[in-house]
């Protein structure tokens, strides 16, 4: 595989990732906010500096992402109890109840992209794999 190659499946691996969460009249964050917004949703109450550790995005450019979103209503921040000084964020309850309500399963998604439950299944457990190697 050469880079190009390796950019566009990376571009495709986020447009069906996209498809997961989103319905056509869906206002679309962009790709940076959805990787906070799946950040927060897999680890409510986590601190800006924990996203930035996993994002892997700077700590200005995660704030700037977390302000807008919580101006959105999608998230909310809050002190955190424990130490006063950090500052939590939360996914909102429009953003569970949305998440919950408009997801269609990968496998979904993936069989109508590539036209079948059972290549669908077979390309989830090639990218399970790559990202056990990958996501280390």
């Amino acid at each position: 595989m050469d880079r190009q190659r390796m950019h566009r499946l990376g571009r495709r691996l986020v447009k069906l990732s996209r498809q997961v969460h989103l319905e056509p009249q869906d206002v679309t964050p962009s790709p940076a906010e959805e990787l906070i917004l799946g950040d927060v949703m897999l680890y409510p109450g986590s601190a800006v500096a924990d996203v930035v550790k996993r994002t892997g995005f700077t700590q200005g450019y995660v704030s700037k992402c977390v302000a807008a979103l919580t101006d959105q209503g999608l998230l909310t921040t809050g002190v955190d109890p424990a130490d006063r000084r950090r500052i939590v964020i939360e996914p909102s309850v429009m953003l569970v109840s949305a998440t919950r309500r408009r997801t269609p399963p990968l496998t979904d998604v993936l069989s109508d992209a590539l036209g079948g439950e059972a290549s669908a299944t077979e390309v989830m457990a090639m990218l399970d794999e790559l990202a056990e190697l990958l996501l280390r």
